[in-house]
Formats: structure tokens, sequence, C-alpha cells
């Protein structure tokens, strides 16, 4: 699992080795693509981002496993409280960007555009923080075999 998840970290850098614009202008590259994930999203991308390269490495992970045939792993203690946060923080976004949007419009020249693009920009925090949720949900489901096969011991599933 281990060697999976360090050739996809240095995909980046190997394509970026390969005749692209340089390892020099990776930095710069990937600083411009936060900053704009950022404004796009709000600024709760950043613990929304902590939450999706973990819930996403568990899901990874517990999906090799069941392809590999071992058997599933007990649900983390930290996976539950990581999904509702994922919930609340995609709200907490979605709140901040549409008081930040109504704030930056004045009375006075109250056009749709402006708060249209604001909103928008609002309700992607929500997106982000309930697709992370999904996956969480379903890392946390247990898989049809292993329930079948906990019926078919007699064991309640």
């Amino acid at each position: 699992m281990g060697c999976a998840l360090g050739a996809l970290l240095a995909a980046p850098l190997v394509l970026a080795g390969s005749g692209g614009p340089g390892l020099a202008a990776l930095p710069a590259a990937a600083v411009a693509g936060l900053v704009a994930a950022v404004d796009s999203v709000g600024w709760v991308l950043v613990p929304q981002v902590v939450l999706a390269v973990a819930v996403i490495g568990l899901a990874l992970e517990q999906l090799a496993s069941r392809v590999a045939g071992f058997g599933a792993a007990p649900t983390p203690a930290w996976l539950p409280p990581a999904v509702e946060s994922a919930l609340l923080l995609g709200l907490l976004g979605t709140i901040s960007g549409m008081v930040t949007g109504f704030v930056e419009l004045s009375p006075e020249a109250l056009e749709p555009g402006p708060l249209v693009q604001s909103l928008g920009r609002a309700l992607r925090s929500s997106f982000v923080g309930f697709g992370i949720a999904l996956i969480g949900v379903w890392t946390q489901a247990p898989t049809t075999h292993a329930t079948a096969a906990t019926a078919a011991d007699g064991a309640p599933a």
C-alpha cells in the first residue's frame, strides 16, 4: 500500500521532469493551484483537504485490503467524527460564503451577477463537505460479503 501511495505522490515529479515546464516551476504552480482552489471554495477548503486525504486514504486502504482478500478491518474511531466534521465544515463554509457575499453588496448597486457568483462559491463548500462525508459513510458501511458471512455463521449482522 505504501508503494502505491508513493507512486501517486511521485507522479507529478516524474511528469514535471519529463519535458514539462521544469521542476523549478512545480512549486509555483502548486501554490497557484491551491490559491485558486481556496478562492473557489473558501477558507474551509484547508481542513476539508486534510479530512479528504485521511478519509480517501482509508477508503483506498480498505479497497486494496478487500481486493487482496484480507478481512475487513474495523472502522477506526476517528472516522465517524471526521464524517460529521466534513459535513459541518461544508455548512460552515456555505454560511460564511453567503454572509461574505451579502456583505460585499451594496443596496444601491445590487446586481444579480456578483450575488450569483458569491452564492455559487459558497455552495461549493457544502459540495466538497458532502462528497468527503459520502466517501466516509461508504467506508464505514460493512461489505455485503462480510455481512453475508456473518449471517451464515448465525451471528447478528
